[in-house]
């Protein structure tokens, strides 16, 4: 009985560093047990975190719960994350990352929003939210509308399985981590310590290495020519599945989601995201997106209806810019947003009562680069 404890005793500490070093690398960089309400507590941080992006809602959620009401908020996916709070003269927070389907919005400011509720939601429409092949929208009808956020303190098995693997990829070292942790308290993440990349105070994204990259030149940068892209137009998939019509089911989710913020008295400013030029011109020549030319018109039947906005800005030569101003295929960059701004408002959009144009345009002449107009944070 003595040998076998022994024996036991031996092997697991053998065991010991496998699990030890990444529980290290986790909890230095901030990645993983580390209780994020402290961290939101800050006045500034970036939070970027390469394993755990499932915790993005739950900060997204306590920010809201935590602050006055903004008088602006930007809500959608990954591409409205370029609108910061320094865009505005009033007060800003930018929810974005935290829809996905149409059917989100409204369990979503169910949820957060209760009895604080912004003025006006700026909200982005991802032209796939309305291809039934890539959402058809089958139970929405039957869907109970809940938005949960949860925060997962620890890291499970696989995550510490996955930090052996990057380290042994060299995708970062102890080095890069413990200069972090020796010069800088306010990155979380190893996104955000490795890449520096990830969200701000106010919400919004930085992109921090992928600009580099781009400004560089440098074909590691993520979709670098678009490749990423095209890639997913060829083959029909993430994000980019083939549609010809306008799903109707897309069209009454919207028209719910408007009713609801009219019976709320939050005024809706939406938008049709952006494309690279180069992507819109694949999109076109595949003919196999054809639903895309109807998104504007039936979406916008629905929501003049109610008298509020809806602005095209698929493409960027609307407003004066370019693909050189996009951090990849669908994304723009700080400085397309900004010129997106600047177009609504000088087009009367109710957003000139929260923002300044002429700000705007001293902003965008003194920009950090042609894709980062203020500096960071």
């Amino acid at each position: 009985m003595k040998r076998f404890i022994t024996k036991t005793t031996a092997f697991c500490a053998s065991l010991l560093p496998v699990f030890l070093i990444p529980w290290l690398f986790l909890y230095i960089s901030g990645e993983s047990f580390r209780n994020l309400d402290d961290i939101i507590n800050r006045q500034n941080y970036l939070i970027g975190y390469a394993y755990s992006e499932e915790n993005y809602r739950y900060l997204k959620q306590k920010e809201l719960s935590s602050r006055n009401t903004p008088t602006v908020i930007a809500l959608g996916s990954s591409r409205v994350l370029q609108f910061r709070d320094k865009m505005f003269t009033s007060s800003f927070y930018n929810a974005g990352f935290t829809i996905s389907s149409i059917s989100d919005f409204i369990p979503f400011i169910e949820t957060n929003f209760k009895s604080k509720k912004p003025d006006v939601l700026l909200i982005g429409l991802d032209q796939w939210m309305f291809n039934e092949n890539w959402d058809n929208l089958e139970n929405y009808d039957k869907t109970e509308r809940q938005w949960r956020a949860e925060y997962t303190k620890n890291a499970s098995m696989q995550t510490l399985s996955n930090v052996w693997t990057d380290l042994l990829k060299r995708k970062y070292g102890i080095e890069t981590i413990l200069s972090n942790y020796k010069s800088n308290k306010s990155k979380f993440g190893l996104n955000a310590i490795v890449k520096n990349r990830g969200f701000r105070k106010d919400g919004s994204m930085f992109y921090g290495d992928q600009i580099t990259k781009l400004i560089e030149k440098d074909s590691l940068a993520d979709d670098f020519g678009y490749r990423g892209t095209y890639s997913r137009i060829e083959d029909g998939d993430r994000f980019f599945e083939y549609g010809k019509k306008v799903n109707e089911k897309s069209l009454k989710a919207l028209n719910d989601l408007l009713l609801f913020c009219k019976e709320n008295d939050i005024y809706v400013v939406a938008i049709l995201p952006p494309f690279a030029n180069s992507v819109n011109s694949r999109l076109r020549q595949s003919e196999k997106y054809t639903y895309m030319d109807s998104v504007y018109h039936k979406a916008n039947e629905v929501i003049s209806f109610y008298d509020f906005e809806l602005w095209d800005m698929s493409d960027l030569t609307k407003y004066n810019s370019n693909d050189d101003e996009t951090l990849d295929g669908f994304h723009g960059s700080e400085v397309s947003h900004v010129k997106m701004l600047m177009h609504m408002i000088k087009k009367d959009s109710k957003l000139k009562n929260y923002t300044n144009l002429q700000r705007l345009e001293n902003d965008l002449i003194n920009k950090e680069n042609r894709y980062s107009v203020y500096p960071n944070p």
